[in-house]
């Protein structure tokens, strides 16, 4: 049950993410694969879907049609570098 609770927080959370800050063009069908929980995610018609969670040793063999990230490389450091009211993130 709480692992249910996780993916679906986590499939909301990308989700949310995504839309907000994402210029990078995802399709349905397209794979997204989390590199820090090395978490495997498909675009369905309905929203994203957790699939699997793959090897992390793999990551660096993924095909260069797999997304990894879903902010341009620009935008990902804009969004790193925002300041909370409590401090900057870590």
């Amino acid at each position: 049950m709480i692992t249910r609770k996780f993916f679906l927080a986590a499939i909301v959370a990308l989700a949310t993410f995504s839309a907000h800050a994402g210029p990078v063009e995802v399709r349905d069908f397209d794979i997204f694969v989390d590199p820090p929980t090395a978490f495997v995610f498909v675009k369905l018609p309905q929203g994203w879907k957790f699939v699997d969670k793959v090897d992390p040793k793999s990551l660096a063999k993924l095909p260069a049609k797999i997304h990894t990230s879903l902010l341009l490389p620009d935008e990902g450091e804009r969004i790193a570098n925002v300041e909370r009211s409590d401090g900057p993130i870590k």
